[in-house]
Formats: C-alpha cells, structure tokens, sequence
C-alpha cells in the first residue's frame, strides 16, 4: 500500500471507541466531547477538514438495528449534518 504523503505522517487520526461495547447516545455524546477536549487541550489540535462519523446503530443488547426515515418508513444509511453554519464566519471584518 502506497502513502499519499510519501515521508510525512498520515493526515488522518482515528478515534476508537471499540471498547466501550454497546453503550447509549448520551454516553457517546459525552465521549466524543470529551476527546475533542482532548485534542484540542493536549494535542493543539485547532482546524479539522470533512469530517465523518461513522455509527453501528444496535438495540440495547447490541443486535443490528436500521435507521429509517420516520416520514416513509425507508431506511437511510447517510445522514448529513443539520449544523449550520452562517457564512458570514468565513470573511473577515
């Protein structure tokens, strides 16, 4: 396998949450708060580009559970953010 950046470090960091098992939205929301935390106090992390969440959505024993669209019933298998953003941050004063 080649290296997009042949003598640099890989770009990308990828945040583990395997050991956890299955645990709830809430508990998962406070991890993730806390590791930005982390990488923002610690590691002097400050701008990060395209980011992607990828979920195993289970029930609370950990069998497989879709998520559907709660107008029609389909599943949906990507959803993107309802952050909004104003475009106004992007220009200077």
């Amino acid at each position: 396998m080649t290296r997009k950046y042949p003598g640099k470090p890989s770009p990308y960091l990828t945040v583990d949450y395997s050991r956890l098992g299955t645990i709830s939205l809430d508990e998962f929301r406070q991890a993730i708060l806390t590791d930005l935390h982390v990488l923002e106090d610690v590691h002097n992390v400050k701008f990060i580009t395209a980011p992607l969440l990828r979920v195993q959505v289970t029930d609370e024993f950990g069998d497989p559970h879709s998520v559907r669209n709660l107008g029609d019933g389909k599943p949906i298998y990507r959803m993107h953010t309802r952050h909004f953003r104003p475009s106004c941050w992007d220009y200077e004063p």
